[in-house]
């Protein structure tokens, strides 16, 4: 005798024998017990929940040799005929291979208005109806509509809505509902007992889960797990086989999740995929658990909703409580599902698996509105939206303090620090969010908060109050870079900028090619003006009078020639320089041209020399041959001089001296 599939060894041929289905059940017992038998019925709903089998149970017994009854004996020849499916007036068509109108006509509409042949009623069970055409659908309808009294029709299908409501206003509908996974592990243990195979409950539940409701589906894996194990089934054997996750592993998971552990997320992982399981199917099942978590932490009670025993039913309620309410699983729920979608085009999938791990464990590496609303929630509850290790404040050495320039320097520039304490503030909302606790920050100024990063030292561009060329332009780059870190869109109007000193030597001169006048009047806005102010302030300590003037491209021999003087002198500085715009005051010897009469040249006294003639004749009358310092009464006077550029007319602002020369 040929093997016989255990899912048809295991049909049940009673209504009490129907798993999930006692709605629908009792209502056909009833209905069979009074003598209400409908003409049609429409069976609906997922495989393998047992529509075709109720319809036979029910064909029983109409034709029992003891009814019309609603418990058939299973005995008499009637219900062996039927349940072998040789009964001469049970007719089990198939709508997928007979979908055409003449095979309607031919098979129904042609035999309907015999009398039945060995029963009282004819059975017509039409499987996957669905499948017919249109036209045999119209072809059936006034049949299906009044057919004669010993005739009764029952419909099935897994798709309802592709049938045509004429079809369905004619009918009974009964929708079959997924079974759950006790009464399918029940089920199972039936079959293991009767076939003799050794298999504990939890891979029976694993094999319920993968089943997704279908008893038939359930069945046809044990017998395969069965075959594949010579009786003797393991849960190894069915996460190996079918790819499943046990539910162990989900809590596992979702615990280090829920304890932002992210750093146990990651050894998991890897301990997970070196037994190489699919990760694909893995975020599905740890979807399903969280969203399972999500209901009992909406609803409060997860009976009758939740697909699982009573006992993961109880763990889920207890775990859901670490999560903190249903808010944060709903942002895990939407990373599962924009994981779930990456994973079917992913080139490393271990990876996006461990990022949206990150992800879902460390809200504060997001600054979408539902990390930000997890962490504020975790805020208000009083706990920490990140684990992270303890940092001993006491035993961390302090960071080192920026110089002070100048204490009338540091009021006036209070403004330029102001970006400082916002970060510092920031900083300090971050270490409240690890220690669990709000503080008050708004306020404080930076000094307050020592772990919060100092900014670089400044550059300096002066000497004893007096501008240094070479220096002001080695330190521009670093302004241009501050204005582009404060504001990346205004920097670019500076790139072709060149930097200078007026001759006074106190002003900063900044000189626009030819083609940026338009770049040149933004430059002259109050809010460019503040911000370069701040951008000096940051990058050399303070910030001097500057004028704009619009120049030419200058070309790279010129350029050249201003830097040489800086580089070959090196630390000496210019005190007293010409503008570039201006011609200077003596002939300069052309370095590149050596004087056969000197014999081999010393550039250094050269440039020496030349300084000291140009010092010497920039020098007022009256002022000692011997002083390298002007005298006080050939300064000039600072103390009543106006600056309107920036609105700094503070001479102490650049007195930056010991005081002996005063």
């Amino acid at each position: 005798m040929a093997h016989q599939s255990l899912y048809r060894k295991y049909r049940p041929q009673t209504f009490d024998a129907v798993v999930g289905q006692g709605h629908i059940e009792r209502t056909l017992r009833n209905a069979v017990a009074e003598g209400k038998v409908a003409h049609a019925y429409l069976f609906t709903g997922p495989r393998g929940t047992g529509k075709t089998t109720t319809a036979r149970i029910l064909a029983k017994a109409l034709n029992c040799d003891q009814g019309p009854t609603a418990n058939p004996d299973g005995t008499c020849d009637q219900c062996i005929e039927i349940a072998e499916g040789r009964h001469p007036d049970v007719y089990e068509l198939d709508a997928a291979s007979r979908t055409g109108v003449d095979n309607v006509r031919e098979e129904i509409i042609g035999r309907v208005l015999f009398a039945p042949t060995k029963g009282r009623y004819k059975v017509y069970i039409i499987d996957e109806v669905h499948m017919l055409s249109p036209a045999a659908f119209n072809a059936l309808l006034k049949t299906i509509e009044e057919p004669p009294e010993h005739v009764v029709f029952i419909l099935a299908t897994t798709h309802p809505h592709k049938v045509p409501e004429t079809i369905q206003s004619r009918c009974q509908r009964f929708d079959f509902h997924r079974i759950g996974i006790e009464e399918i592990v029940g089920r199972l243990r039936i079959v293991c007992d009767g076939e003799g195979f050794d298999i504990d409950d939890a891979a029976l539940a694993l094999i319920a889960r993968h089943a997704a409701g279908g008893m038939r589906d359930a069945i046809t894996t044990l017998e395969q797990l069965a075959s594949f194990t010579g009786g003797a089934v393991t849960v190894d054997d069915v996460e190996g086989l079918l790819g499943e996750v046990d539910a162990a592993q989900l809590f596992e998971i979702a615990g280090l999740i829920a304890m932002r552990d992210v750093a146990g997320c990651f050894r998991w992982v890897a301990r997970f995929a070196e037994e190489g399981t699919d990760l694909a199917e893995f975020v599905r099942e740890l979807t399903g658990h969280v969203r399972n978590l999500y209901v009992v932490a909406a609803v409060g009670d997860g009976h009758g909703i939740v697909d699982a025993s009573a006992e993961d039913i109880a763990l889920i309620e207890a775990q859901t409580a670490e999560f903190g309410g249903p808010d944060r699983l709903a942002r895990i729920l939407d990373l599962l599902g924009e994981l779930g979608a990456e994973m079917r085009w992913s080139s490393d999938p271990r990876l996006s698996l461990e990022v949206a791990l990150t992800r879902m464990a460390r809200p504060v590496g997001e600054m979408t509105l539902e990390a930000l609303a997890e962490r504020v929630e975790a805020l208000e509850a009083g706990t920490s939206a990140r684990v992270v290790p303890s940092i001993d404040r006491a035993a961390a050495p302090e960071p080192a303090r920026r110089p002070a320039v100048a204490s009338r320097a540091e009021e006036a520039g209070a403004r330029e620090v102001r970006p400082s304490a916002e970060k510092s503030a920031i900083a300090a909302t971050t270490a409240a969010e690890e220690t669990g606790a709000a503080q008050e920050t708004t306020d404080a100024p930076p000094q307050a908060h020592e772990a919060a990063p100092q900014p670089p030292a400044p550059i300096s561009m002066a000497h004893e109050g007096v501008l240094d060329r070479a220096a002001a332009r080695r330190a521009w780059p670093a302004v241009v870079a501050e204005i582009r870190r404060i504001k990346p869109t205004r920097a670019e109007m500076y790139g072709r900028v060149d930097a200078d000193v007026d001759a006074d030597g106190r002003t900063l001169v900044l000189e626009f090619p030819a083609d940026q006048a338009f770049a040149m009047q933004m430059a002259e806005e109050p809010d460019m003006r503040d911000l370069l102010r701040r951008a000096l302030g940051a990058a050399v300590g303070f910030a001097p009078p500057v004028r704009m003037r619009l120049g030419g491209v200058r070309s790279d021999e010129a350029r050249a020639d201003d830097e040489l003087p800086a580089a070959a002198h090196g630390e000496i500085a210019v005190t007293s320089p010409a503008p570039a715009h201006q011609p200077a005051s003596h002939e300069h010897a052309d370095p590149a041209v050596a004087r056969p009469e000197d014999g081999p040249r010393d550039l250094k006294r050269e440039l020496m020399e030349s300084l000291g003639a140009e010092i010497v004749a920039e020098r007022p009358a009256g002022a000692g041959d011997d002083s390298d310092t002007p005298s006080d009464a050939a300064e000039p006077d600072l103390l009543g001089m106006e600056t309107t550029d920036f609105g700094l007319a503070d001479p102490e602002l650049f007195d930056q001296g010991d005081g002996e020369d005063d």
